[in-house]
C-alpha cells in the first residue's frame, strides 16, 4: 500500500557502474570479477527496482516498496521529509562510490549515513529477464538523450539562422542610415565660402567699419605741423559764367577775365 503523498511516479532511471568485490568472509574462491552495471527504476508509483549484472554469471535484483524504503530510512538514520530521503537515495546511486559486495550479508555502515542494499541473486531465466530489462531500459534512456541532443542541435541551428538574418537586417538598416546622413550633409547650406581666401562675413563687416572710421578720422584730423595755426579755407575761383557777389565778400577773378 502506497503511503500518502509518497511514490516514484516522477523518478527517472538511474544508471551506473558498480565496483564489485568479494566479501572477506566469503568462502567462495576469489575469482576475478567482471565489470558490473546497475540501474534503479520505478516499476510503478509504489515499487522501486534495483538490478545489477556483469552479463555473465552474476546477476542480482531487488524490488522495494515505499513502506520497505521507509524502514530502510529508519535503519540508515536519515531525517527530513520523504522526498529528501528519496533525493538522498538517488544521489547515492548516482555517485561514483557505488560498491557491490558479493556473498556479504547486509549490514549498516559506520560513520556517515550510507545506504546498504541486499540484492537477491537471479539465475537462469530470471537472470536473463533482468539482463534484458536492464539493456532495454538503458537503450531507451540512450534514445531519449539522443533525441534531446538532436533537438538541441536543431534549436541551435534555428538560433544561428535567426542570428544571421538579424545581423543582415541590422547591416541593411545601418547602410540606409549612413546613406541618409550623407545626403543631409550634401544638402546642408555652407556657413563658410568654398574659397579659403574669402574672408568670413564678420571679418568683412569689421574691415568696412574700420575703413569708414579711418576716412572720417582723416577728414577731421589736422596735419601735425599746423596744429597751432587756424586753418584758412581755400576758395577756388568759379568759372566766369558762375561769378556771383556774396554779401561781405569779394570774389577775385583771374587776369584773363577783364584784363585789369
Amino acid at each position: 500500500m502506497e503511503a500518502a503523498g509518497k511514490g516514484f511516479a516522477d523518478l527517472d532511471p538511474v544508471f551506473g557502474e558498480a565496483k564489485a568485490e568479494w566479501s572477506h568472509s566469503s568462502a567462495s574462491p576469489a575469482s576475478p570479477l567482471h565489470q558490473f552495471l546497475f540501474h534503479a527504476r520505478a516499476l510503478d508509483p509504489s515499487c522501486l527496482e534495483i538490478a545489477a549484472t556483469d552479463f555473465h554469471s552474476h546477476t542480482f535484483d531487488l524490488k522495494l516498496t515505499v513502506l520497505e524504503l521507509e524502514d530502510l530510512r529508519d535503519d540508515v538514520g536519515i531525517g527530513g521529509s520523504w522526498f529528501e530521503f528519496l533525493d538522498y537515495l538517488i544521489a547515492s546511486l548516482s555517485s561514483e562510490d557505488v560498491k557491490l559486495v558479493l556473498d556479504s550479508p547486509a549490514h549498516k555502515s559506520k560513520g556517515l549515513p550510507r545506504i546498504s542494499l541486499s540484492l537477491n541473486r537471479s539465475i537462469n531465466s530470471s537472470a536473463n529477464d533482468v539482463m534484458a530489462s536492464l539493456s532495454l531500459v538503458l537503450f531507451g534512456a540512450f534514445k531519449q538523450k539522443q533525441n534531446d541532443v538532436i533537438k538541441g542541435k536543431e534549436h541551435s541551428r534555428q538560433l544561428a539562422i535567426s542570428l544571421t538574418s538579424e545581423k543582415e537586417r541590422c547591416e541593411s538598416l545601418q547602410r540606409q542610415l549612413d546613406s541618409c546622413s550623407f545626403s543631409k550633409m550634401r544638402k546642408a547650406p555652407k556657413l563658410k565660402g568654398s574659397d579659403d581666401n574669402t574672408p568670413p562675413v564678420a571679418d568683412t563687416i569689421n574691415n568696412l567699419d574700420a575703413s569708414l572710421v579711418s576716412k572720417t578720422q582723416q577728414a577731421l584730423d589736422v596735419p601735425s605741423g599746423r596744429d597751432a595755426q587756424p586753418v584758412k579755407a581755400v576758395h577756388r575761383a568759379a568759372p566766369v559764367n558762375r561769378r556771383t557777389k556774396v554779401r561781405g565778400a569779394l570774389l577775385q577773378d583771374s587776369k584773363d577775365d577783364d584784363g585789369t
